[in-house]
């Protein structure tokens, strides 16, 4: 609990004693290391997100590694391919893992081109490997990069022309991601070093990839993956934590919006004790049944007084929320069935108010493209809506 120190303004909090509580709740499931002295940087254009990693790239002199559910064919792709090749070219050490179902559409020359320039590369769980047949709901589903052990980059978006904007000839498809320097980042290689060595991946010098990383004047943070070998589920967990914890608001944005009884009656609750509950869902998306599996609860937040809005800009990716203004998450992770139980994601944690307060402008930002949807207006829903939303969430186990 020493990090709390890190806060100076921890008695000016209109909710003062939530990050005691969640501390507590955290180290009683023995869940995520907690770091301070972090710089993070909030992406949410993706020209802006890729410019950025083509430059660590450049500037990476000893390693890269990199994990991502889908890495395209595409401009984006065959871009970020060529810069990983020229550093492999000068003597970088480049590890990179994408997901066999993610990127099953994506053209094999791609990874060939950077395996003949020597860098290592793994399908995880290849869908037609009889061995891992049984595992086929088991997907990696996050999207991170470390370069040279000192900057990483983790959030919601893939490698693709979706998420780019018009530089790199994009569709600007709304997602967020962040650039982290600090000792967490420390923590994020650590989850790509379990994740490639379980895969198969070999690594010679173990140490090099975790050099000293001093602290800077930065913001407390806290790495979560997916779940855990004791099958505790962190970043389940540190949403209810919060949530339950909740006095003044929760804002979510979320792209794949299912969530389990938990989260969904936390949510709930929250709103009937006067908490501001917002959520920012997609109106456009790439997984229509998805969507609608979300719709069929739709009436049940809005009697109890969440308010729901549809983000009508362009395809809504990003996987967010801050509550109270101090506890904020970027990450890979979507608050339905697949994010929770089956893939592997990875989402950070922030606890720090004028982070939070960015995340909350941001947040208000994108309810300027949105439109809130009424009770009124959902009850007003045709029959053929009502049968797909019924019939999608009844099916929701298996998207």
């Amino acid at each position: 609990m020493s990090d709390l120190s890190n806060i100076s303004h921890l008695k000016s909090l209109k909710n003062r004693y939530f990050l005691p509580k969640y501390l507590r709740e955290m180290r009683k499931l023995r869940i995520g290391g907690l770091s301070g002295g972090n710089n993070i940087k909030v992406i949410t254009d993706g020209d802006e997100c890729f410019s950025l990693i083509l430059s660590s790239i450049k500037k990476a002199k000893k390693s890269i590694n990199l994990e991502t559910y889908i890495f395209n064919s595409d401009n984006v792709g065959w871009l970020i391919a060529k810069e990983l090749v020229k550093a492999s070219a000068r003597g970088v050490e480049i590890n990179l893992i994408y997901d066999s179902i993610g990127s099953v559409q994506t053209n094999s020359k791609l990874f060939d081109f950077m395996k003949s320039s020597g860098i290592d590369i793994i399908e995880f769980h290849p869908i037609f490997n009889i061995r891992k047949i049984f595992k086929i709901n088991l997907r990696d589903h996050r999207k991170l990069m470390v370069i040279d052990g000192k900057t990483a980059f983790i959030g919601g978006m893939n490698i693709g022309n979706e998420y780019a904007g018009k530089k790199y000839q994009g569709n600007e498809w709304r997602d967020t991601h962040i650039k982290i320097e600090g000792p967490a980042v420390k923590d994020i290689q650590y989850f790509f070093m379990e994740n490639y060595i379980r895969s198969g991946g070999i690594i010679s010098d173990f140490a090099s990839y975790f050099p000293e990383l001093s602290k800077q004047d930065g913001k407390l943070v806290m790495i979560l993956s997916s779940k855990t070998r004791r099958n505790i589920k962190p970043i389940k967990e540190s949403y209810l934590s919060a949530i339950r914890n909740a006095k003044e608001f929760i804002y979510i944005t979320n792209a794949y919006f299912v969530p389990d009884s938990k989260i969904y009656r936390a949510l709930i609750n929250s709103a009937m004790k006067g908490v501001d509950v917002c959520l920012i869902l997609p109106k456009k998306t790439d997984i229509p049944i998805v969507r609608y599996a979300g719709m069929y609860l739709y009436k049940r937040f809005l009697k109890h007084g969440v308010k729901i809005y549809e983000y009508d800009y362009s395809v809504l990716h990003a996987k967010t929320a801050v509550i109270d203004g101090i506890w904020s998450t970027i990450g890979s992770a979507n608050l339905d069935r697949r994010s929770v139980n089956y893939n592997l994601e990875i989402n950070a944690v922030i606890l720090d108010q004028d982070f939070g307060n960015n995340m909350k402008e941001i947040f208000n930002k994108d309810i300027f493209k949105s439109k809130q949807l009424t009770l009124e207006h959902y009850e007003r829903r045709s029959v053929i809506h009502f049968v797909l939303q019924w019939l999608s969430y009844r099916f929701r186990k298996f998207l």
